[in-house]
C-alpha cells in the first residue's frame, strides 16, 4: 500500500505542463500539503465564490477572495468566458499574483468544477504549472477541523507581465473539421440526460455528432475529492480515448468540462477545452450536427 502510494504521489507531481516541463503543482493538492506549505511566502490561496459573503463567513487563513465571474465572464452572446488579458491582468495584479506565486484554489460550496474553471483561466493567463486545486474544497478542510478565519489579509497589488496560453481553447469551426478524426476524442462532460437528449431549455436536445459521454460528477466521490489515478484512467478508456488521442472538451458553458480537461491533462493526454460549448454549437446553423 505505501509502494503504490509513493507511486501516486510521484505520478501527480510529475505530470508535464503545457510548456513539457514538470509541473511546479500538481493539478490537485491535499489539505495536509496545503496546512504544511501555509506559510510558504510564495503561496497565494484563492478562494472563489459566487458572492462576497460566502467568503467572509468564514475562510481558510491568508486565502484571497476570488469572485468566479473575475475570470469567467458573461458576453451578449455566450457565458463564462475568458476575460480578455487587459480585465484578467488587473485581476490577477489586485489579488497579489506574482510571475513567481503558487497558487491554489479552494472552492467554498458545491461543485470542484468552479475551481477547474478557475484553474483553466489561470493557465490561459500563463500560470499553469504554478496553479493547484484544493482537493475536497473548503469542506473537507472544516471537516477535518482545521482553521478557519473571518479576518480579510492585506494584499499588496502585483506587476504583472502576462503570457497568453490561448492554445489551450479551441472553437465550433476547428471540433467541426475533426468530427471524424480517429485521433479526436470530443468529450461532452453534461450529465447522461442531457447528452441523451432529455434535458430541457435548450434548442436543440442531444449533443455533438461523434460525442463521448463522461459526466463531470463521475470524476469525483462524495466529497468532491478527486477519484484516484487508476479509476479515472478506467473511466477516460471506457469512453474509447486512447494514449496519443487529443481530448476536446465541452458542456453546457464551460465550467463542467473543465475537469474532465483538467483530468485529462493530469493523466497526461493533449486536451483542449471548447469554450463556447453547447450554448455555441447549439445556435449555429444545421451543418453543426446534434445527434440523440
Amino acid at each position: 500500500m505505501k509502494k503504490l502510494l509513493c507511486c501516486l504521489i510521484l505520478f501527480y507531481l510529475s505530470v508535464p505542463s503545457a510548456e513539457g516541463s514538470e509541473r511546479t503543482l500538481p493539478y490537485f493538492v491535499s489539505t495536509q500539503w496545503l496546512a504544511d506549505h501555509i506559510n510558504d511566502s510564495d503561496l497565494v490561496i484563492l478562494q472563489t465564490a459566487f458572492t462576497r459573503k460566502e467568503y467572509a463567513v468564514g475562510h481558510i487563513p491568508g486565502s484571497r477572495f476570488l469572485w468566479f465571474n473575475w475570470l469567467a465572464m458573461d458576453t451578449p452572446d455566450l457565458s463564462t468566458e475568458m476575460p480578455d488579458s487587459v480585465t484578467a491582468k488587473n485581476v490577477l495584479e489586485n489579488l497579489g499574483i506574482s510571475q513567481k506565486s503558487k497558487i491554489v484554489v479552494v472552492f467554498t460550496r458545491g461543485s470542484v468544477t468552479t475551481t477547474t474553471r478557475m484553474l483553466v483561466a489561470l493557465s490561459y493567463f500563463g500560470f499553469d504549472d504554478q496553479t493547484a486545486v484544493l482537493d475536497g474544497g473548503l469542506d473537507v478542510w472544516k471537516a477535518e477541523g482545521r482553521p478557519i478565519t473571518k479576518n480579510i489579509p492585506i494584499v499588496q497589488k502585483t506587476a504583472l507581465a502576462l503570457k497568453l496560453h490561448p492554445e489551450i481553447i479551441t472553437n465550433a469551426e476547428w471540433v467541426k473539421s475533426r468530427l471524424s478524426s480517429e485521433k479526436v476524442k470530443i468529450i461532452d462532460a453534461r450529465s447522461k440526460n442531457f447528452y441523451a437528449g432529455n434535458g430541457g431549455g435548450i434548442l436543440r436536445t442531444g449533443h455533438i455528432e461523434g460525442a463521448r459521454n463522461i459526466p463531470f460528477s463521475t470524476l469525483t466521490d462524495s466529497t468532491n475529492k478527486i477519484l484516484p489515478v487508476a479509476s479515472l484512467q478506467k473511466i477516460i478508456d471506457d469512453a474509447g480515448v486512447k494514449k496519443g488521442d487529443t481530448v476536446v472538451t465541452y458542456c453546457h458553458v464551460g465550467q463542467q468540462a473543465t475537469l474532465v480537461y483538467t483530468v485529462a491533462r493530469m493523466l497526461g493526454y493533449e486536451a483542449l477545452l471548447y469554450d463556447g460549448c453547447f450554448e455555441d454549437w447549439n445556435v449555429r446553423d444545421e451543418s453543426y450536427q446534434v445527434k440523440k
